[in-house]
């Protein structure tokens, strides 16, 4: 496959002013690659060079590109893994044949070289500490904060339920379960917080989404909130995207397991509090430290609850119904099982297994 002008996917694309402002600048892979590696080196060219940006990206995007001359997005059918898949870019190509498309490649650790104008794409590695050259951090999103809660400081539980990485996973890993569900929510109550929980799914060509018992957990008092009850409200995914912006802006702090999911929270410049089994925590380091937010990681979700317990302020005193259901859900097995799954991925890696069991299966959801 190749691009416009018949290059190999990851041939190095050297390019002048004049043919970068003919150009457009796409992207069809993960969201966390595109917000912590190719829009700031986007946003670099435009307000350092004041290149005429003409941009593609996934739906919903318009938001984080608001600095592009152009910006359109792309079906969700075209968005796959880490920096995007061959064929979603060359259906791309094939739709817009005279017009030359530069993009990152399809590379797990990304070796295209981009040049515009002189000025290289260096930032092809996350999973490293970032130089910061030729780069700049997004600005703070201009979308105004807003709580579904009224009287209450905001805590948003951030949740996700599919399988990351089917060659080494058969099951979803990183993932809060329902106990974990209650246990967060009537700590966080208890303490004084109104608590929002966002399962938010996007659509890509990558993802397989699975059934969570998850229902039936938020939304059913004053003091909580599902965003999906709201999601279901509209159909325009950047709508969806500033819901979710309005929210993180008027939180005090994000919960949420390891993933995309928690780059736009840094973003927000809110403190994060993650669940990571598994994963590179150079990332979210790195992330915190770009943002400046405080990035806290934990191996299981009983982790979590003690610190958090240790941590908040006592705001004060929960019912005791309220108490014998939050120690209900810290008992149970999947809650507080005494190895932790990350230690058992990491006896296995070195031992060179890769069959972890204990991870939760799941139904896909049907649509």
């Amino acid at each position: 496959m190749s691009d416009a002008r018949g290059a190999a996917p990851n041939d190095p694309i050297l390019v002048t002013r004049r043919q970068a402002e003919a150009a457009r600048f796409c992207f069809l892979g993960e969201f966390g690659y595109e917000i912590i590696s190719w829009i700031p080196y986007l946003l670099y060219l435009k307000r350092t060079l004041g290149l005429k940006l003409r941009t593609f990206s996934r739906p919903g995007s318009s938001v984080f590109y608001a600095f592009s001359d152009d910006h359109r997005e792309v079906p969700a059918s075209l968005i796959g893994g880490v920096w995007g898949e061959p064929a979603s870019y060359d259906r791309l190509r094939r739709r817009y044949r005279s017009t030359r498309l530069i993009h990152p490649g399809p590379d797990m650790i990304n070796k295209r070289r981009i040049s515009v104008e002189g000025v290289e794409w260096t930032t092809r590695d996350i999973h490293r500490p970032l130089a910061e050259t030729n780069y700049l951090r997004l600005d703070r999103p201009a979308v105004e904060a807003w709580s579904p809660i009224s009287g209450r400081p905001l805590a948003v539980i951030n949740n996700k339920y599919f399988v990351q990485w089917p060659g080494t996973f058969d099951a979803p890993v990183n993932y809060f379960d329902r106990a974990s569900l209650i246990a967060l929510r009537d700590l966080l109550v208890q303490r004084g917080y109104g608590v929002v929980y966002n399962h938010f799914v996007e659509k890509t060509t990558v993802d397989e989404h699975l059934r969570l018992n998850d229902e039936d957990i938020f939304g059913l008092d004053a003091a909580t909130c599902d965003l999906r009850s709201r999601y279901a409200e509209t159909t325009c995914p950047a709508d969806r995207n500033r819901l979710q912006i309005s929210v993180y802006n008027a939180a005090d702090f994000v919960i949420g397991p390891q993933g995309g999911n928690l780059y736009l929270p840094a973003v927000c410049r809110r403190p994060i509090f993650m669940l990571m089994r598994a994963g590179d925590y150079v990332d979210y380091r790195e992330l915190g430290r770009l943002y400046g937010v405080a990035v806290e990681a934990f191996y299981e979700p009983r982790h979590l609850l003690n610190w958090l317990d240790s941590t908040l302020p006592r705001r004060a005193e929960a019912s005791s119904a309220t108490r014998r259901r939050t120690q209900k859900a810290s008992d149970d097995a999947g809650v507080v099982a005494g190895a932790s799954l990350h230690a058992r991925f990491i006896g296995a890696r070195e031992q060179g297994e890769l069959d972890l069991g204990g991870a939760g299966r799941a139904e896909p959801v049907t649509r």
